[in-house]
């Protein structure tokens, strides 16, 4: 069967006007050219659609039956179409973005905001977990976008660079190296320290600060998240080394930050996507606008625009 859709407009026409001129005229073809498509779709269905004469034009039992049908899959059809042109202009659809706590929490819920204030019709949803596991999960098809801390040479990934901030000192209120302007990861190492677990790509970036000046520290607590080790610095449990957005979170539990250096360790925050497959409109959509938000400093930490305006 190779019903057109010529064919069911045609019918359709037919039906509502009951005359094959004026349906023609309706749907600005000759009248014979109208009778073919009308023709040809009773061919294709096997049966009669209309009784002809030379004054009436009746549906058959068939067409009577038919009607109904054709108008629903007519509007099934255009529904689809407008859909389709909905979700290419961005007017409707989904992205989904997997991000680590600190991420979901800083800067995450003012991108969303401005995104959804420009596309009200696009649902954002926003998955916040271990950092460790974001990779996974656009290869997996999990998520259409994945923010955190990009490792050069992932297989089946493509990555974006968003901007690049530093490593901090956490120490608490009243801590010796609270009163330094800066700490070296050497005086770092001289307390007890509290680290992240040692799939964390920023436990990696300190574990090679460490190893750069010939340091091996054994961590005295370990931590899944990052709100944990912030709390457990505020109790005086150790001090810590993280990247600097989590100022937006530190500033209100008696936790101070201070600039690690010798060496400044630099890390790159961005976008990962996967490499054999196209991003869907909105998932594009919302890429851009992260972009430019985060170029715009918005809500990025002091420090860390700084680093991305150079």
């Amino acid at each position: 069967m190779n019903i057109t859709l010529r064919q069911i407009r045609a019918f359709l026409a037919v039906a509502e006007v009951g005359a094959f001129a004026r349906a023609a005229e309706r749907m600005h073809l000759s009248p014979s050219a109208l009778s073919t498509l009308v023709k040809e779709l009773e061919e294709q269905i096997g049966l009669r659609l209309f009784y002809r004469s030379t004054r009436v034009v009746q549906l058959t039992e068939a067409g009577a039956e038919f009607l109904p049908l054709a108008r629903k899959a007519l509007e099934d059809l255009e529904a689809a179409v407008a859909g389709s042109r909905a979700l290419a202009e961005v007017k409707r659809g989904r992205v989904t973005v997997a991000a680590s706590i600190v991420i979901a929490a800083t800067l995450l819920p003012w991108v969303i905001q401005s995104f959804q204030q420009r596309h009200p019709g696009i649902q954002c949803i926003l998955k916040d977990g271990f950092e460790e596991t974001i990779r996974d999960q656009v290869r997996r098809g999990e998520v259409d976008l994945g923010v955190g801390t990009l490792v050069e040479g992932e297989p089946g990934l493509s990555e974006v660079t968003l901007y690049q901030d530093h490593l901090v000192a956490l120490v608490p209120d009243g801590h010796p190296l609270a009163e330094r302007g800066a700490v070296t990861w050497r005086e770092l190492a001289r307390h007890p320290l509290i680290s992240l677990s040692d799939q964390s790509p920023s436990r990696a970036l300190a574990d090679a600060a460490f190893d750069s000046v010939g340091l091996r520290p054994v961590p005295a607590h370990v931590a899944t998240f990052s709100s944990t080790l912030i709390s457990m610095v505020a109790a005086g449990m150790g001090v810590a080394a993280l990247p600097v957005n989590v100022r937006q979170l530190s500033r209100r539990t008696g936790v101070q930050t201070r600039m690690l250096v010798r060496p400044t360790v630099k890390r790159r925050m961005g976008v990962y996507s996967r490499s054999d497959a196209e991003l869907t409109p909105a998932a594009n959509a919302f890429l851009k606008h992260m972009q430019a938000f985060v170029k715009s400093k918005g809500s990025l930490p002091d420090e860390a625009a700084e680093v991305a305006a150079h």
